[in-house]
């Protein structure tokens, strides 16, 4: 993995025009409330065959503020992730991230962001009893990343900093998995490119 896109955009029928552009992944969408901009089962497989290897994001509603975190909220999350992880065929052990979508302080996130990943620890560890074990990985500033890699050194093993410059922690967060760039049109959509370290959590899956 090395150069990559994200969008909300199904890109079943792109899979190969993104491979020719030059791409080796593509991030796309978990969430619960708005299951239009979700990946398939499908267009998993259409990327996967086109050799491209796709990351899973959870993002649901809008975590752009504090008030959207809590244990309750992570637990619901985390649970819903997990199983959807499981419909479209992600194998066990690669990550899907979580995102905090804002500038988040030392005190947001020692208090309801925190509460709000445990809660998703403690739910894929309840999923995992289905029999299917996944990493966890977190999406935000450079502060977010580090903190939450830190506070949950053994629970949180991936993060992709945001690409928003102006955030805490943006220029000194050098230990990402991903980093997201600027925004391009790529196979006729809109997208965020992003970098890889070589260790993004990318995955492929089998055809049904």
């Amino acid at each position: 993995m090395g150069k990559g896109v994200d969008t909300t955009v199904n890109c079943h029928s792109l899979a190969a025009a993104i491979k020719e552009a030059g791409y080796d992944f593509v991030c796309r969408y978990y969430n619960r409330n708005n299951p239009g901009k979700n990946v398939t089962r499908k267009e998993a497989e259409a990327l996967s065959g086109a050799g491209l290897h796709l990351v899973a994001v959870w993002e649901n509603g809008f975590p752009t503020s504090p008030g959207y975190f809590s244990y309750a909220a992570g637990k619901r999350d985390g649970c819903d992730a997990h199983r959807y992880a499981r419909s479209i065929g992600q194998p066990a052990n690669t990550p899907i991230y979580f995102t905090v979508d804002f500038d988040a302080s030392q005190e947001e996130l020692s208090g309801g962001v925190s509460r709000y990943m445990q809660g998703v620890i403690d739910a894929f560890r309840e999923e995992a009893a289905a029999g299917t074990l996944y990493d966890i990985g977190i999406y935000g500033s450079g502060l977010t990343c580090r903190h939450m890699r830190d506070a949950f050194s053994g629970g949180i093993a991936y993060a992709w900093l945001a690409e928003s410059r102006g955030w805490s922690g943006y220029a000194s967060f050098s230990d990402w998995n991903i980093k997201q760039l600027a925004g391009a049109m790529v196979a006729g959509i809109p997208v965020d490119t992003n970098i890889s370290s070589g260790r993004g959590g990318g995955f492929q899956v089998q055809g049904e």
